[in-house]
Parts: C-alpha cells; structure tokens; sequence
C-alpha cells in the first residue's frame, strides 16, 4: 500500500500540539518561535502550520490538537495528507497502538476510480503496519463500490467484482441468478430484480475454520432503485446509485474478518437486485411468497430492500449460526431519527448492543441502538396475507422496517441489524465525500473482542 512509508529515515516530523502546549514548544524548539509568531499560529484545532528550515525546505510540521468535544478528535490526519507537500512525514506523538490517525491519513488520500501514486506518505509503525493496512483497503473496497455509477455496477459487474475480490482470499463462492432463485427458493429476490435487463442473483461466500462461531453477514445490494411502480421523485433517486451501500459495507467488514484471519467461520450473503420498471414489474397489491412461507402484500413497491433480505435472512437462520449481521440503506425515518452519520442498529440481545457501543465511541466509528418495539410489529399484520411490507402509517419507519426483517429471523437468539446510509454528503470533514464505511469498523472489532480472537 503506497500511502505508507515503513522507514521514518529522512521524513518530517509532524507535531499534534493544543493551544496550553505551545509555550512548551517554544522552549525546546527555540529556532521556530519567530516563524510561529510571525504566522500567528496559535494551536486552533485543525490549524496547520508548515516551518521551513534555512534552505527553504520543510523542517517540521505542526497541527492543533483537536478538541476534546470532537467526536472525531482522532481522525484528524485526513486533512493532512491532502494539504501537505509531496513527502515523507512521521508523527512525533501519536501513540504506538492507536490506529485511528492512520486510517485518517489514509481516507484524506482517497480518490475514487483513480490509482495514480501518492507522493504525501506517513510513517506506520510495524505494530499496527498489518491492522492498519488491512482496514484501509478494505474501506477503500467498500468506497469503490459505493462510489460506482449504476450504469458501471449493474448486478453482474457487481458480481464480478466481488468473485475477483474475495477469490484469491481462500474463499468459496456460489451465484444463483435469473431463474434458478425460483429453483432454490428465493421468491422476493426474484420478484424485486425480475423487471431489469440485469438478473437478480443472491452470492453466497464461505470462507474460515468450521468448527469455529458461525457468524452470517448479509447486505442489502440494490444496484439501482427506481422504487418500483411507486417510482420515487426525481430528487429522491438522485443518490440511488448507493442503495446498494450495505452490501457494500458488509463486504468491507468480511474483508477485516478475512484480511485479519479471525478464527471464525464466516458466511456472507449479498442479494443483488436492480429495481426497475417494466411490464413485468412487481405491483402494489401483489402477494408473494417468501422462502420461510410468509405470505407478503406488497404496501409500496419502494420498500424492496427488506424483501431481498427477507429470504436471505430465512437462508442463514436455516443455517444455525452464533450471530446475524445485516447492513442496509433500509429507510429514510433511520436518517430523520439520527442523521446522516450516526449507524442505528437494532439487536436481540442487548449484552451485544452495549459492547458495540461502548467499542463505536472509542474507535470514533459512530452508531447508535435503536429498540425492537413488539407492538409496533402488529403494524404489518394484514387482512388477506400474513404481513405487509410497508404498512400505511407514517411513524416509526425504521422500528417497523426492523421488525418486519426479525420476522424471518425465528431461530437465532443473536440478530443485529444496521440502517446505514452509506453516504458522507461533507457533513463528516473526516472522511471523503461520496461513498462511505460506517460502522463496519466497530463491528470487526466487537466481532474480534467477543469471540476472543485478538
């Protein structure tokens, strides 16, 4: 990975220093003091301040500390390496095992769909060099995908990039597509990606020691979403391109899991549809089946995430595992709830929520647990089948879009579900805007804490 640097001989030390530190600074670097001054640098979190030696060249950098109050405090350096003159950097006093200005130097030298050499490296120390770069290309995995116009990453060349991803990594791999989803018993797959040209398909990827915890990984992966029939406003399809961000996200948290060799028995299950519009098309008013027997009224064609994940959800509660993990840009009420970069998951056990919790505040990765509410789920009950997609009600659209999900989750105690928006629109100044991991972080490292594999 060219954005790092293993050798510090000859790189520029970069200095994180708060305003109550500079008198310090100016006793021990007593040749700087009038350069400081005369640029009036006071230490404002986020001021950078760039010193030259006699000869014109960089001698040392310096960069106000954050401010306690940040959420994002750590993940300062983004703004480095995209301001910073071509070179070779070290910083002075970050501490050996904390990753999190690494990984934000790293998403500061993102550029999607772009692979020219980076000339501004930061030294990363050994000790973290494999954590750190595991979880960078990762995320730029998931960025990449995300970022990939529809007309690019229609359901086969989304495919196809996952298959050439994951099939050096010691992974097995199975595609059912177009019809064979009905031979298998996929029916809401099938019936949500029937109307595009490009065939709905579900890819199943096996991969770690069998006799470890099983855990399933499902993302919602929507390459286009039109909304069906009940075709969203213009304005609302604008960033549809990104319906298919939990998939996404998924696939860069089994990257971790992989990448690191967790000792687990991973399954990952990504349902890759586009919803368009045809003559063919799903209707409001249908009644479909789904794989677990469940009979669906359709309420809104524009609800068709948690119909592919329905029956993938049904698969991997089939197969018995320890734990479920679901990501998907499910529901505009997650956004109006919490905002566009806080995570809202649900969980059955409540244990695991507060571990994740207390885990996203401390890697600065945020989410954020929003209940499963029983009587809320008698909502999609319906008069002619067993549940409706999309009940006719205007509150408490994620809560309701959650339970409809846990409906298809009848055997496994421990169930997680995350509805993630996928998106940075330059609300967050810390990552890129575009496409965006979130969350996916914290639960590899809740994944790596509970199950003991560190």
């Amino acid at each position: 990975m060219n954005i790092f640097i293993h050798n510090k001989k000859n790189a520029i030390p970069i200095t994180i220093i708060g305003k109550n530190d500079l008198k310090s600074y100016f006793k021990k670097n007593l040749s700087h003091n009038n350069w400081i001054k005369q640029n009036q640098f006071t230490a404002q979190p986020g001021e950078i301040l760039i010193i030259p030696d006699t000869n014109g060249k960089i001698e040392a950098v310096l960069i106000g500390e954050s401010s306690k109050d940040n959420p994002y405090s750590e993940l300062f350096a983004s703004k480095l390496s995209k301001s910073l003159p071509a070179n070779n950097y070290y910083f002075t006093n970050v501490t050996t095992y904390n990753h999190l200005p690494y990984i934000s130097w790293a998403m500061g030298c993102y550029k999607y769909n772009k692979t020219e050499n980076i000339q501004t490296k930061l030294f990363l120390p050994d000790e973290i060099k494999s954590d750190v770069e595991n979880t960078v290309k990762s995320i730029h995995f998931t960025m990449d995908l995300i970022n990939h116009p529809a007309n690019i990453l229609n359901t086969d060349y989304f495919a196809e990039l996952i298959k050439k991803y994951f099939s050096d990594k010691n992974c097995k791999i199975n595609e059912i597509k177009g019809d064979d989803l009905l031979k298998n018993n996929f029916p809401l797959i099938y019936e949500v990606g029937k109307a595009s040209k490009y065939e709905p398909r579900l890819i199943d990827i096996t991969w770690g020691n069998k006799n470890k915890p099983k855990i399933i990984l499902i993302g919602k992966g929507v390459t286009f979403d039109t909304g069906g029939l009940d075709i969203k406003p213009s304005s609302g399809m604008l960033l549809m391109k990104k319906d298919m961000g939990g998939a996404a996200n998924i696939l860069g948290l089994a990257s971790m899991i992989i990448l690191n060799k967790l000792d687990v028995n991973l399954r990952v299950l990504i349902p890759i549809v586009e919803n368009s519009i045809s003559g063919n098309s799903f209707r409001p008013g249908d009644i479909l089946q789904s794989r677990c027997g469940l009979s669906v009224e359709i309420g809104n064609t524009d609800a068709e995430g948690r119909l592919i994940l329905a029956d993938s959800l049904s698969l991997a509660d089939e197969d018995n595992p320890d734990l479920i993990i679901d990501m998907a840009t499910l529901t505009g009420a997650a956004r109006v709830a919490l905002g566009p970069e806080i995570v809202p998951f649900f969980s059955t056990n409540d244990l695991f929520a507060q571990d994740l919790q207390k885990i996203s505040n401390d890697l600065q990765d945020p989410v954020w647990q929003m209940p499963f509410f029983v009587p809320y789920s008698k909502w999609l009950d319906n008069d002619i089948s067993d549940i409706n997609n999309s009940p006719n009600t205007p509150f408490a659209g994620s809560i309701v879009a959650a339970e409809f999900l846990k409906k298809f989750v009848k055997k496994t105690k421990n169930y997680m579900h995350f509805d993630v928006f996928s998106w940075n629109a330059g609300t967050n100044p810390s990552i890129p805007k575009g496409g965006a991991a979130q969350g996916i972080r914290s639960i590899y490292a809740f994944i790596k804490n509970h199950y003991n594999l560190s």
